[in-house]
């Protein structure tokens, strides 16, 4: 079976999204974001899905160097 690495960092984004530990401004960036990343998987456009998946979850590690 190969690999779904978009999936799987869809997955930890809407996990990252489901603990609501951030503050809500980014939750609500980061929602938006996974919606992107989701329609973008299902077009099947993975690599666009895996990037925006991934600097999501790089924003929520991180939330304060986009200041």
């Amino acid at each position: 079976m190969p690999e779904d690495l978009a999936g799987d960092t869809i997955r930890k984004l809407a996990d990252v999204v489901a603990s609501n530990t951030l503050p809500k401004h980014v939750v609500e960036l980061l929602r938006i974001a996974l919606s992107q990343a989701e329609t973008a998987k299902a077009a099947g456009q993975d690599q666009e899905a895996l990037t925006i998946a991934g600097q999501a979850l790089h924003m929520a590690e991180n939330p304060t160097s986009e200041q």
